[in-house]
C-alpha cells in the first residue's frame, strides 16, 4: 500500500495563513476541489508525526 499523499496546494493572500506562536508554526492550505480525494487522506495522520516536502510548481 502507497502511504504517500501528494495533491495540489497553495497558501491564502490571508493574515491568518501563516501563524508562528511559543510551540511552532500553524500553516493554512488551499486545496483544489479536484485534489480534496488526497487531501482527505491526512486526517488519518490526525495526532500523528508526517514528513513535508514542498516543491513549487509553475
Amino acid at each position: 500500500m502507497n502511504n504517500k499523499i501528494e495533491f495540489m496546494a497553495s497558501i491564502p493572500q490571508i493574515q491568518s495563513a501563516i501563524n508562528t506562536g511559543n510551540d511552532g508554526m500553524r500553516v493554512k492550505f488551499d486545496i483544489p476541489e479536484s485534489d480534496i480525494g488526497q487531501a482527505v487522506r491526512l486526517i488519518m495522520l490526525r495526532g500523528k508525526a508526517f514528513k513535508v516536502t514542498i516543491e513549487e510548481v509553475e
